[in-house]
């Protein structure tokens, strides 16, 4: 796989490139929306022709009272539609691994682009499937509100030879580690 020239910096080594498997990573970072999204729109839907059938306009420069239930229609039918769009992102996602950090690069539209420097990451988390593939997770982001506190992860997700990929990964890290002032020696 190609690597962008302006991805690495001059003194980065490449250990590892990758793609996620764009239906495994789908899947992943949609099911929760898709599932509430299937909910959402299919009140949406139902309130709309319930609207639709039971009202009749009560004048002749008066809005149908249904429309206003086409916004929510929308919405529902765009989480019901975010595993296409998650599809869409997995397939030109790409992963790459230096010896100096993690980076996760998402395409435009939403370009996104995580990169972890080798010596903050403190754990990594492998979820391996019975296919090979799987999820390595090496980032955390903890959010606080007034409802409580939420973790996030992140990493390498969907990815195949997941257990290779996580041995040169721990490998990086304890190099970076051990180069480091104030590391493991």
């Amino acid at each position: 796989m190609t690597i962008e020239g302006n991805l690495l910096d001059a003194d980065e080594t490449l250990i590892w490139s990758g793609r996620p498997h764009a239906f495994s990573y789908a899947i992943k970072k949609s099911w929760q929306l898709f599932l509430f999204g299937l909910l959402f729109f299919g009140f949406a839907v139902f309130w709309v022709h319930g609207a639709a059938t039971q009202g009749g306009a009560n004048g002749p420069l008066s809005m149908p009272f249904w429309m206003f239930g086409i916004p929510f229609v929308i919405v529902g039918a765009g989480m019901v539609l975010s595993p296409l769009w998650q599809l869409f992102r997995g397939a030109r996602t790409t992963y790459v691994l230096t010896n100096r950090r993690a980076l996760t690069v998402s395409p435009p539209p939403f370009a996104r682009r995580l990169s972890v420097p080798l010596n903050r990451i403190g754990f990594v988390d492998t979820r391996p499937s019975v296919t090979g593939s799987g999820d390595i997770y090496f980032k955390e982001t903890v959010t606080s509100d007034s409802d409580g506190t939420t973790v996030r992860r992140d990493g390498f997700l969907a990815i195949p030879d997941v257990l290779q990929v996580e041995q040169m990964l721990r490998k990086a890290v304890e190099r970076t580690a051990t180069r480091s002032p104030g590391g493991a020696s």
